[in-house]
């Protein structure tokens, strides 16, 4: 497990999750800020659930769940790994209620330490949606560098949406 401050950790996932799993794959409202627009099985989750813990160089993927206070809240992915560069995009979604307590830099703090101490990573990148401010807050405040905008990258309500390119190289 990797610590997070003195609040929580993040840990593999482990079967009793598939419920919060099941939970936040298949809310609609977030399909957006990935590939899959579909609904996802329990079998399909609980399957996955069983991969675990992931490896990121055979998946390309790694999901870590946020724990606090023995309750999930949250997880943290990298993905599209690039072993050669040793890159990968970095992503974070928390519970509603877990939002707006500061507890989302602490993890994503943990988080890019373990990549990038642990796992050796050299850049992490994120792709953030031009409505989400609060999340362009917190890439910056953890010194992820504002490198562009991909115009029309997201569509969301049958609008589409610019996103803008956060990186964070490892020196």
């Amino acid at each position: 497990m990797i610590q997070v401050g003195d609040i929580g950790v993040l840990r593999a996932l482990e079967p009793s999750d598939l419920d919060w799993i099941y939970a936040v794959e298949n809310d609609a409202s977030l399909w957006y800020l990935g590939i899959s627009k579909e609904p996802w099985s329990k079998a399909v989750l609980s399957s996955y659930i069983d991969a675990q813990p992931g490896n990121l160089l055979r998946d390309g993927q790694l999901r870590l769940l946020f724990e606090v206070d023995g309750i999930p809240v949250g997880t943290l992915d990298v993905y599209d790994y690039d072993p050669i560069a040793r890159k990968g995009g970095i992503g974070i979604v928390l519970s509603p209620e877990a939002r707006g307590k500061g507890w989302a830099k602490l993890a994503l703090e943990a988080f890019k330490q373990y990549l990038f101490g642990t796992l050796g990573m050299h850049m992490l990148y994120a792709v953030v949606p031009q409505s989400n401010p609060a999340s362009q807050t917190l890439f910056e405040s953890l010194l992820f560098e504002h490198s562009g905008v991909f115009k029309h990258w997201i569509m969301r309500e049958g609008q589409f949406e610019d996103a803008h390119l956060y990186q964070l190289i490892h020196s």
